[in-house]
């Protein structure tokens, strides 16, 4: 009895076996895999990851975008997708998101150097480091970081149309670097601490002289260079503070160090109105505000809804062939739709087809008017 039952308990486990290996062969047969390239497949894949973007799941978008760039070299939305990727960083924002932004842009840049939207990624890599940088009296890494490479999108892109969103970003970020450099001088002031004074005078006076500091720079190396002994070089910053900044609120304080020195007073060479910058009072709100810049929420290709703008696209995009689907793409360019032209004998053919399919339609009004009027009111009595 216990051998024929050790048999039996055997050949059940046995049949169990052979079912579970036949049903797992059967599974790996069904298992598809979503990333094989297949003809259109990267249309819906595109298709699916903007509809996520519109709707804020940027993780989500960013796998899709990245299965098309990844699975499909040769789609003509390889180029959009991996702008979309960069876009969706700079659109998430946040510290973390705004570094893999500018790493996708920089990534951009090398696989289509000769791309109609490169500016566009020099622009947005600056102000993505424009958007993480702090106020005045913080660290100025990202601050330096934006700054070069607004230079050198300056340098770039000085023929196109966003020279004018450059010049407007660098002058923004000079002003905050001229006034952390005037801070800092100040506090060695307090100290007496001149050469210190010097260093940082100078640094705006030859690096930010586009800024509203340049004057009190110029005020403060003269005084330092006159409390270090070197009366000679000092009295050259206060001719051209008087001289270029006649209604600047130090060009009295520098009249006094000429007239001290023996060194005539030049003729002001303008009439400018003192040059605006804050007080005392601005700055501690300048702290709250960081800096007050004004930065571009959009990206190069999508607007701050996660929308693809396709007639900013077809503005910059010159056509190079015809597309096979609606969507434009920028390697390809937009879609050119063509209406066919109408034949004589096409137009003879379509005419009586219009005045058949208006006859029915008299006929029909003056049915109308043959029928009989309901009668109104209750039974027809009251009208």
């Amino acid at each position: 009895m216990k051998q024929k039952r050790l048999f039996l308990v055997l050949l059940v486990s046995l049949l169990t076996a052979l079912v579970l290996l036949s049903g797992c062969g059967k599974g790996k047969e069904k298992v598809k895999n979503d990333n094989v390239a297949t003809p259109g497949r990267d249309k819906e894949l595109y298709e699916q990851a903007s509809e996520k973007l519109r709707k804020g799941r940027f993780d989500e978008s960013r796998l899709l975008f990245n299965v098309i760039v990844s699975t499909y070299p040769d789609s003509e939305y390889l180029s959009l997708s991996k702008l979309a990727i960069a876009d969706s960083y700079y659109l998430e924002g946040g510290s973390s998101n705004l570094e893999q932004a500018v790493a996708q842009y920089r990534d951009f840049v090398q696989y289509f150097p000769t791309h109609p939207r490169i500016c566009d990624c020099y622009l947005k890599m600056a102000e993505s480091y424009m958007r993480q940088m702090g106020a005045y009296n913080r660290d100025m890494s990202k601050a330096n970081q934006a700054y070069r490479q607004l230079k050198s999108a300056q340098q770039k892109c000085s023929g196109t149309e966003l020279k004018a969103q450059v010049d407007s970003n660098l002058d923004q970020v000079i002003q905050v670097m001229a006034l952390h450099e005037v801070d800092v001088a100040e506090t060695y002031l307090r100290r007496a601490a001149w050469k210190s004074v010097e260093l940082r005078a100078t640094e705006v006076i030859e690096k930010y002289r586009s800024s509203t500091f340049l004057d009190y720079a110029l005020w403060l190396k003269g005084t330092a260079l006159i409390e270090q002994e070197q009366p000679e070089e000092a009295a050259s910053l206060f001719t051209e503070l008087v001289r270029d900044n006649p209604n600047s609120e130090w060009a009295p304080e520098a009249k006094k160090y000429l007239e001290a020195l023996g060194k005539p007073i030049p003729a002001p060479a303008n009439n400018n109105p003192a040059p605006p910058r804050p007080g005392r009072i601005d700055r501690i709100r300048l702290i709250f505000g960081q800096n007050n810049l004004v930065i571009r929420k959009s990206g190069v290709m999508i607007d701050r809804k996660g929308r693809i703008d396709r007639k900013e696209e077809e503005k910059t995009v010159a056509p190079q062939s015809d597309a096979p689907n609606d969507f434009s793409s920028v390697r390809s360019g937009p879609r050119r739709v063509t209406e066919p032209q109408q034949t004589p004998e096409a137009t003879a053919t379509q005419a009586p087809t219009a005045t058949n399919s208006a006859q029915p339609a008299a006929k029909s009004e003056d049915a109308k008017a043959k029928e009989p009027k309901k009668k109104k009111g209750l039974f027809g009595i009251f009208k």
